[in-house]
This record gives structure tokens, C-alpha cells and sequence, in this order.
């Protein structure tokens, strides 16, 4: 890999992969929609087709790194977006990362992804990335990476939400009360930049999914966090609500990837 355009720098997951990609010598240019933050980015509204397929025919990428993540405009990139990129790439690597699409134990990479309705949870964001996925699954040579929830600190010292957010009740001392039975897989930023940098390096072609392979309570991931850091984890109380158990299969990136994913506890 040469040459490498990341769709979505300025995220979080997108500017850990720009700043690892930089810091190795790869040719790299990066997008951002509204705030710019670090790195030499473009600016490049995504619904603006035309101007991403100039700006791909420009820049002529060995790979293409999709990290854009937005909840509310998810479907309308799968519809309008997506398609025109397939249509146009031909044999370009296209790395997409999707997320978790279903809500069940030990989810291989062939389970079938759950269309939430109206009433649910960010059903914009998860039912677009769905749509997305069988967009991409008519590339020519694509990796659609299904990771975890993602945390830790990126290369410029950024936390990730969930970790500002506990920190707030730490500084506060407010309580705050997270699920002991709500089940979930994660990955470090920084874990997760790597393996994705070594697909973009490989011929794999399919879906992955990429998590640690202990799956943890919110709870359990909140009390982590704070060992972590080194805060106090006085805050926290933990509380049980309808059981939710969801979490990733990890033995096609165990057997696929050199890359090491630890884990948080």
C-alpha cells in the first residue's frame, strides 16, 4: 500500500489510522466534514457524490478506509453514496467499518444482521450500516470490518466518549449507574487502527470481526476504565435491567490477523 484516502479522518477511529498510517510513511490523505482537528485534511461533504469520486480519481488510492459513522444520515449513505462508489472504484481496496449488526452470543461473521425498527436505539445508523455491507459485498475488493465498541486514547491524547463521560462523573462524584447484565464486546482505538491497517495490507475479501475476546457488562467496562486510567471508581454503581447479551466471534481474526488485540480486564 502506497497510497491511502481515509473517508472520515477527523473521527476517532479515522484520525488513530491517518496519524499510524502518517507516522509509517504511507502516502495518506484524509476528509473531514466539519471540524478539521489534526493532520492535513480535506474537507468533503460524503452525500456530495460528485466531489468524492473527483477527489478519488485525483488522488488514485491503492486503498480506500471508510470510518464515517453518523447516526442520523447512515441510510442515506448506504442508498445514495454507496452505490455510486461501487460503481466507480473498480479494483480499489475498500475497507468499511460496519458495526454490530445483530444482538446475539458469540456472533460469527455470517450471522444475519437484525433491521431495527423506528422505536429502537440509533435504527438510522445500525439498519444504514446493514444496507451499506450489502452494497459492498458487490465490490470487487473489499474487507468489511465489524468491531467493537470502541475506547482507550488516541495518538493526539483524545478519549473516547464513553471515557469522558465516566470521567465527568468521576471529577463530579455524581453516581453513575451502569448495567452488570448488559453484555458487550470492545476494542482498544489504537488495536483496532493496526488490524485494520493490516487489512488494508492484505487480499482478504469478506466480513471480519474485530473485538477483544472477553466480552464484558457495562458495568465491568466502566470499573476497567477507571483501573485504566487510574481514577476512582467510587461513582459507579452497578444495577441490573432487561438482560442483553451481545458480543463477537473472534476466531476468523485470531486465525487471520498478527495483529494483537488485548484485553480491558
Amino acid at each position: 500500500m502506497k497510497r491511502a484516502l481515509i473517508i472520515g479522518a477527523s473521527g476517532f477511529l479515522g484520525g488513530t489510522i491517518y496519524y499510524k498510517l502518517n507516522n509509517i510513511g504511507v502516502n495518506v490523505l484524509g476528509t473531514y466534514s466539519s471540524q478539521k482537528k489534526q493532520g492535513e485534511y480535506v474537507k468533503l461533504d460524503v452525500l456530495d457524490t460528485g466531489r468524492l469520486i473527483e477527489l478519488i480519481k485525483d488522488y488514485n488510492p491503492d486503498v480506500i478506509i471508510w470510518t464515517v459513522m453518523n447516526h442520523e444520515l447512515e441510510e442515506e449513505i448506504a442508498e445514495k453514496v454507496m452505490p455510486v462508489i461501487r460503481d466507480t472504484i473498480g479494483n480499489i481496496r475498500f475497507i468499511f467499518m460496519s458495526t454490530s449488526v445483530a444482538y446475539e452470543k458469540n456472533m460469527s461473521e455470517d450471522v444475519q444482521p437484525y433491521l431495527r425498527s423506528e422505536d429502537m436505539y440509533n435504527y438510522h445508523y445500525f439498519n444504514g450500516k446493514i444496507k451499506s455491507e450489502n452494497v459492498i459485498k458487490t465490490m470487487q475488493n473489499y474487507c468489511i470490518v465489524r468491531p467493537g465498541s470502541i475506547y482507550g486514547t488516541d495518538p493526539y491524547g483524545e478519549m473516547d466518549m464513553r471515557s469522558r463521560l465516566l470521567k465527568e462523573h468521576v471529577d463530579s462524584g455524581e453516581k453513575y449507574i451502569r448495567a452488570s447484565n448488559i453484555i458487550f464486546s470492545v476494542v482498544e482505538v489504537n488495536e483496532l487502527a493496526d488490524a485494520v491497517i493490516e487489512l488494508a495490507n492484505s487480499d482478504y475479501i469478506g466480513i471480519i470481526n474485530v473485538s477483544e475476546e472477553k466480552p464484558v457488562s457495562h458495568y465491568d467496562f466502566n470499573k476497567a476504565l477507571c483501573k485504566r486510567y487510574g481514577w476512582p471508581d467510587d461513582c459507579l454503581e452497578a444495577y441490573e435491567e432487561s438482560e442483553n447479551i451481545y458480543y463477537l466471534n473472534n476466531d476468523l481474526r485470531k486465525r487471520l490477523l498478527k495483529t494483537r488485540i488485548g484485553s480491558i480486564i
